[in-house]
């Protein structure tokens, strides 16, 4: 093999790019992008910690830019850059040490069941590690990486009403700091980068190895799957659909989560059946024969399913078709609280807007309850996420109708949901945080040598919806505490006698311990 593209696609999916293969170009874009320019110059996988305390210390010594990438996605493509050092975690030991009553280093009464985690682990090693013992908030993929893009980016899974984002579980980070030093991040240790890990997005502050992560209270889950079927290409049946979705889930049981669309309903209950039938799902049913005029061998058909924990949940999850995420269709949007259930028409309206005209996603992601009651200043994802109802995703042409309607300046976009051609992402991102999150990346980032698109203190070329993949020159919003010289090329690194073992592959190289 001598092309880096062929070497993605061996390397057991974890290659250079994601497993979505217009990421070799520049902001994952497929004909607007030229043809495989975003790939990094070099490529160091990382086994232990000391792999990653050298790629850093490598990558200070010749000027060279660091991206990182775990075992999951990105659909901006800010785990590989052009001309990087891309530190790779897929091959990263796993940990799963369960501990009891652990504290942090705040040393007060606060205490929680964990899990280790470490870096480029993803939550399927976690699902087989505590089985039916206990809880955890994880992605609906459990092939995503943990403590990656996943936390860093937020963290919203169809358990969240009830026991947070994933920022809301961690207890402490150890992290690989851009100057190679080695730190805990907590409340107490590091707290303004414990906060900016916790929603400011993977790859701009550090490496993260290792966290705890809280593990909650063995529960058994209801799975109710509700697909309209045929009755899904009949517009009035999908509008009266809607219209109870807007009215009813935004208020639903805090043990309710899940993901909706203009054909159905994919949801989850923290508890045992009687609980779920009396919350939601008697009143569902009711509503549904009565409303929606579906045929009779549709109610013959079981649409509820009992698991006795979220770990036997998530292989069937695993193997469910769902959205195709790629740069080009992937958008998000924050429903806040109030405009669901106080402007509860124009609500309904907008969704109905989106289904008839097609540009509706299929995973629209129930939020509230008790992601609500954590204060904004807790952790640094959108203040938005914490007093909305739902996160809406769409094609281009449905995004632009969800921004005319719920701009910037009312609410925001999900880190973990958005593609490269979001539109004034720092703010649509992060909000009013962003200027705290630079001002944290420049203390421990002066020379930004952690940089990836879309991440805070890019500096780089741009792309969004209304440019149509033309590049452009971004705000001079960088850290300003030192500037990287002209990076260092392959061959003169090669001519140094570097301690690390560099390989030419096609135009990359692998760097091995």
């Amino acid at each position: 093999m001598t092309s880096p593209f062929d070497i993605a696609k061996d390397m057991r999916g974890e290659g250079i790019c994601m497993q979505y293969s217009d990421c070799t170009n520049s902001f994952c874009l497929g004909e607007l992008g030229a043809k495989r320019d975003n790939l990094p110059a070099y490529v160091l996988m990382a086994k232990e910690e000391k792999d990653i305390v050298t790629g850093v210390q490598f990558a200070n010594k010749y000027n060279i830019k660091v991206s990182v990438k775990s075992t999951g996605h990105s659909l901006s493509g800010a785990s590989t850059a052009k001309d990087t050092l891309l530190i790779w975690l897929a091959q990263y030991p796993e940990d799963n040490t369960i501990q009891l009553d652990y504290q942090d280093s705040c040393g007060d009464t606060e205490s929680h069941n964990v899990i280790g985690v470490a870096a480029g682990q993803n939550f399927k090693s976690i699902a087989e590690a505590v089985g039916d013992d206990y809880h955890f908030v994880s992605a609906s993929e459990w092939t995503v990486s943990a403590s990656g893009g996943f936390i860093q980016g937020g963290g919203v899974s169809f358990t969240s009403r009830h026991y947070g984002l994933g920022v809301d579980n961690v207890v402490d980070f150890r992290v690989v700091l851009p100057s190679s030093a080695v730190v805990i991040a907590d409340r107490c240790t590091n707290s303004d980068l414990f906060w900016a890990l916790r929603g400011g997005g993977g790859g701009s502050f550090g490496i993260v190895t290792h966290m705890n992560y809280k593990l909650h209270a063995p529960t058994p889950i209801v799975r109710f799957s509700f697909n309209l079927e045929e009755s899904s290409s009949n517009d009035t049946t999908v509008s009266t659909f809607l219209k109870y979705v807007a009215e009813n889930l935004p208020n639903i049981d805090s043990r309710w989560g899940g993901r909706f669309s203009w054909f159905g309903l994919d949801m989850y209950f923290a508890g045992f059946p009687r609980g779920a039938q009396v919350t939601f799902l008697d009143d569902f049913i009711e509503f549904a024969m009565t409303n929606l005029n579906l045929p009779l061998s549709f109610w013959e058909k079981n649409h509820t399913r009992s698991y006795d924990s979220w770990s036997r949940v998530l292989p069937e999850l695993e193997e469910t078709t769902g959205q195709a995420y790629v740069a080009e269709t992937s958008f998000s949007r924050l429903v806040p609280h109030d405009f669901a259930t106080e402007q509860t028409v124009e609500h309904y309206q907008l969704l109905e807007s989106l289904a008839k005209s097609n540009t509706l996603g299929y995973t629209n992601v129930l939020l509230g309850q008790n992601i609500n009651k954590i204060p904004e200043s807790e952790t640094s994802v959108h203040p938005a996420f914490r007093e909305s109802a739902f996160l809406l995703t769409a094609n281009q042409i449905g995004y632009e109708k969800l921004l005319e309607k719920l701009p910037n300046n009312v609410t925001g976009a999900s880190k973990n949901h958005v593609g490269s051609l979001e539109p004034n992402w720092r703010e649509s991102i992060w909000g009013e945080h962003y200027e705290r999150l630079l001002e944290i990346k420049e203390l421990y980032d002066p020379r930004n040598i952690f940089s990836c698109y879309q991440c805070v203190g890019y500096e780089g070329e741009e792309t969004d919806i209304y440019t149509k993949g033309k590049k452009l020159n971004p705000p001079n919003q960088a850290p300003t505490g030192g500037t990287i010289d002209q990076p260092t090329s392959a061959a003169q690194v090669l001519s140094t006698g570097s301690k690390l073992i560099i390989i030419m592959i096609g135009f990359s190289m692998y760097l091995m311990s």
